[in-house]
């Protein structure tokens, strides 16, 4: 079976427009959607994120959808949030190289940055 490596994120300085992020003061944004496990694989329902940050301050929401055409907010859903750790909060500098198995079908999978105040994000990357 072959592996698909995507990249929900591509590195995103604080201040510096990259993607869908103007580099201005703008705290929230969303990465542009990809193609989850259950848009080939009906039955499959693993896929691994990896987070990589530089003393990154703020949140990474990773959203989903089984939508087969998501085009409004409501058609996605919070699967995990970044950090994971409940005693850390997005107000904490997070230097980082971490990987989650996200368990679920889903269709369209993308990532959703808030509370973004400094810091880099290296990538998110998607594997399935």
């Amino acid at each position: 079976m072959k592996t698909v490596n995507q990249e929900l994120l591509p590195e995103t300085e604080y201040g510096v427009p990259s993607g869908n992020y103007d580099g201005s003061s703008e705290t929230e944004f969303s990465s542009d959607r990809l193609k989850g496990v259950g848009y080939y694989k009906t039955n499959a329902t693993s896929q691994t994120i990896r987070f990589t940050s530089n003393d990154f301050v703020g949140t990474i929401v990773i959203q989903g959808s089984l939508d087969a055409d998501p085009d409004t907010d409501t058609q996605w859903f919070d699967a995990y949030t970044f950090p994971g750790d409940s005693t850390i909060d997005g107000s904490t500098a997070v230097t980082t190289s971490y990987s989650i198995t996200l368990q679920g079908n889903f269709t369209w999978l993308r990532a959703k940055v808030q509370d973004f105040t400094g810091g880099t994000i290296n990538s998110v990357l998607l594997t399935y």
